[in-house]
């Protein structure tokens, strides 16, 4: 039943089922990407599952497997534009359409340091893959879901895409690209919402992943970053599962270029 102004009414925990729906998720093989993979199977998708880490993409699969639907492992570098190319047409070709796509494949500095210390090498390499590795998926996936006048694209974000972190750790490279997928989330939202496709992102906090070689887990930063949250901790990744189904369903089809912010309060303060 349709509402005066074009919308769609639904029941309500209908509106979060992904029932024949294609998800791509790049950097699926461990963490959030992990985690975002196997909420679109519990909630009904086939998912192909996109990292440069085929070990780890192989247990995602089986899991989603396991889960009743279908996945493939697609070997890809998001900062490599042919490789991201293959992605999108390998998950056209396996399964006829792609109506979801999660940026989520993302790096930070090895070590934190200032901007002054940085070389050029370094800053290219974070840039890369956290805002061009967004930009090179982005169009291929666009390309797909403008003909199909529909999709959803959900950035992997940060909270230091919308605040600075020096006060914590300097990592300039990853807030530099984390703020502009902030705001290229904001305008494909703008973009591409008279063509039936939604853009928004997701801002997380602290949450326990290898990204940064594992620092997540020392107890240095675990102490430092768990008495900067009002929660007292940090997250695991199976906690975002619900903003990525919401954000992957009809549930959200009225949002666009919007922030869903997942901190634990850091950026209440």
């Amino acid at each position: 039943m349709g509402t005066p102004h074009g919308g769609v009414i639904m029941h309500s925990f209908k509106m979060f089922e992904l029932d024949g729906k294609v998800a791509v998720v790049t950097g699926a093989a461990t963490g959030l990407g992990a985690a975002f993979a196997e909420a679109m199977a519990e909630a009904g998708a086939d998912v192909v599952c996109a990292d440069i880490d085929a070990k780890g993409m192989k247990k995602t699969v089986a899991k989603i497997k396991k889960i009743g639907r279908k996945a493939i492992a697609v070997l890809c570098d998001v900062a490599k534009e042919d490789n991201c190319v293959r992605l999108m047409g390998k998950t056209v070709e396996t399964f006829g359409r792609l109506d979801i796509l999660f940026n989520n494949a993302g790096v930070v500095e090895r070590e934190p340091k200032p901007l002054h210390e940085f070389t050029t090498e370094a800053w290219n390499s974070v840039l890369a893959v956290d805002l061009q590795g967004v930009f090179f998926c982005s169009r291929e996936a666009l390309k797909i879901m403008v003909k199909q006048k529909s999709g959803k694209i959900i950035n992997i974000a940060s909270i230091f895409g919308l605040a600075a972190s020096g006060h914590l750790f300097p990592v300039p490279a990853y807030n530099t690209a984390k703020g502009a997928v902030v705001n290229l989330t904001r305008e494909l939202g703008i973009e591409y919402a008279p063509l039936g496709i939604n853009v928004n992102a997701i801002c997380p906090g602290f949450f326990l992943t290898n990204i940064g070689d594992g620092n997540s887990y020392t107890p240095e930063f675990d102490k430092m970053v768990s008495g900067f949250t009002p929660m007292g901790r940090q997250a695991q990744p199976e906690e975002l599962k619900g903003a990525a189904i919401f954000l992957a369903s009809a549930a959200s089809n009225y949002m666009c270029g919007q922030m869903l912010v997942v901190d634990g309060g850091c950026t209440a303060k």
